[in-house]
């Protein structure tokens, strides 16, 4: 579907919006909801079901069977071909990263193997994560594309995994179910270290940080115009922080760490300008989606994103600082589809916020084909490897990671 360096075919256009239209269109079985008559309650009994079982597997088979698609791939598959050519690993990954490697290394199977079972555990609890709220699910789904996440899943995937299961853990940590934490924390540690990040953030569920609307667009604006001489103050202040999690290679490699930033920059003057707009709508309906997602513990997804958002502005130009924020970050996806929800739910004032929200959805549409268009971290022309004449057998001796 497209030669490296070349023009983007529109192989690689088509196969993305097959994969996010279906995608949408199997998960609206699961995003329906059942008034029980006797009780009143709305559950949604038919969340589990073939459709999510048949996505995850469409999504690993698509997703997994990828052949340099993505900047990090090129690192994944030297990994994997050191080992089979030495029988050891020489870098330093996490354990339950490595035990995969070598387990698969031991069945004897090909290398696209590796992407296939990230991209299903990545599935697999992208689902579990919104099973406590399936009605956003078509939403979160649609802006998983949209907003490039989908794209930062095939390239940072292990820590893409870790958010997964990240998520899926505050689930469990607001019903308390602390045994079903501590595993999901085990193995999401086992895949990357700075899982730990994350559950350092517990303490933003505590209580709402940001009540006040004005006081949120407030900060939001005052962060925009000074983050260059705030971030000085919080590279000094977190550089320790780096090393003892042992991602210190970061900073001995920041040549290839900026080229990465710079992949990811392609159009960010546009997605810079769309999410401030999209952030300024999302805190000035703050107190309505509040009140209106009280039961699902919304204000504690929302501290997280808030938090996640002015750091944004902070620390975007780093790699490193943007790498860690996106624990945070990631939840304005999971707000985004609130707000979306009750842009095109609401019954006050309908036709103004519909609107609103199908020009943001198109526009974020456009951004991601122009992402694919400018071959944004190398997520297009996508190939399959089934369809490459000659395949890497032997590793390069990568020096640069």
């Amino acid at each position: 579907m497209g030669q490296p360096g070349g023009m983007v075919e529109p192989g690689t256009y088509i196969l993305y919006t097959l994969l996010m239209g279906s995608m949408l269109l199997f998960s609206q079985p699961s995003a329906k909801a059942v008034i029980d008559e006797r009780t009143g309650l709305i559950t949604f009994p038919h969340y589990w079901g073939s459709n999510l079982a048949g996505l995850i597997i469409l999504y690993s088979f698509i997703v997994g069977c990828r052949y340099y698609v993505g900047i990090d791939y090129k690192v994944y598959v030297e990994i994997f071909l050191e080992l089979k050519e030495t029988g050891s690993v020489s870098r330093e990954i996490e354990f339950g990263f490595e035990f995969m490697y070598k387990v698969l290394n031991l069945l004897n199977v090909h290398f696209t193997f590796i992407f296939i079972l990230m991209a299903l555990f990545q599935m697999f609890f992208f689902y579990k994560a919104l099973e406590k709220f399936p009605f956003i699910l078509p939403w979160f789904t649609f802006f998983f594309f949209v907003s490039l996440m989908m794209f930062s899943s095939m390239n940072i995937m292990r820590q893409s995994l870790a958010w997964f299961v990240f998520f899926y853990a505050l689930n469990l940590a607001i019903e308390k179910k602390w045994g079903l934490v501590l595993l999901c924390i085990f193995f999401g540690y086992s895949f990357h270290k700075t899982m730990l990040i994350g559950v350092l953030t517990y303490p933003l569920l505590f209580t709402d940080i940001a009540k006040n609307k004005y006081v949120q667009i407030g900060i939001l604006l005052v962060v925009t115009v000074l983050a260059s001489s705030i971030l000085t103050i919080v590279l000094a202040a977190v550089s320790p922080l780096v090393n003892l999690l042992g991602y210190g290679y970061y900073i001995d490699n920041m040549e290839y760490m900026y080229e990465i930033t710079a992949e990811k920059k392609v159009g960010a003057g546009t997605a810079n300008a769309l999410f401030f707009v999209v952030d300024i709508a999302i805190m000035w309906y703050s107190p309505e989606l509040k009140e209106n997602f009280k039961k699902y513990d919304f204000y504690k997804y929302y501290n997280l994103y808030f938090v996640g958002a002015i750091l944004d502005r902070i620390v975007s130009d780093n790699f490193i600082m943007a790498r860690t924020n996106d624990y945070l970050l990631n939840f304005r996806v999971v707000i985004m589809s609130f707000f979306f929800y009750f842009l095109f739910n609401t019954q006050t004032q309908k036709t103004g916020k519909r609107l609103f929200g199908c020009i943001i959805a198109l526009i974020m549409v456009i951004f991601f084909y122009k992402a694919i268009y400018n071959r944004a971290a190398d997520n297009s022309p996508f190939r399959f490897v089934f369809m490459e004449d000659r395949l890497q057998t032997r590793p390069q001796k990568l020096s640069n990671y």
